[in-house]
């Protein structure tokens, strides 16, 4: 269980962060040459694998944060924007949706709040 609670902490933290880079850098996929959300799979993934491999639940620890990350990761990286910019981007914050992402998955807020329920209730039910 402290393992899924790290996760949602970098989750938050993840989608603060990122929308901080973005904020600073407007057009940071134009400066490089390839796509940046590779890295932060990366990144992701080197805080995943060994909080997998230390879970005493691992199928349990796995799906439930891989539903419950989106929303918030996506909530706290809107709602980092806007108050960012003063109000003037995702004005609807923690429940927007990107119309200019170029990450490969990017779920609206109804689909971020189905999965995390269900993440959600994976750690009781199972």
């Amino acid at each position: 269980m402290k393992q899924l609670i790290i996760w949602l902490c970098a989750a938050i933290l993840f989608g603060i962060l990122e929308a901080l880079l973005f904020h600073s850098n407007k057009n940071i996929n134009k400066k490089i040459p390839f796509d940046i959300h590779i890295i932060f799979g990366f990144v992701r993934l080197c805080l995943f694998i060994p909080l997998l491999i230390y879970s005493e639940e691992r199928f349990i620890f796995a799906i439930s944060s891989i539903f419950m990350f989106p929303f918030l990761h996506d909530g706290f990286y809107y709602l980092t924007r806007n108050i960012l910019s003063g109000g003037k981007l995702y004005p609807k914050t923690f429940f927007d949706q990107s119309t200019t992402t170029t990450a490969k998955i990017s779920l609206g807020a109804f689909y971020r709040i189905i999965l995390f329920l269900f993440g959600a209730g994976m750690i009781f039910v199972l």
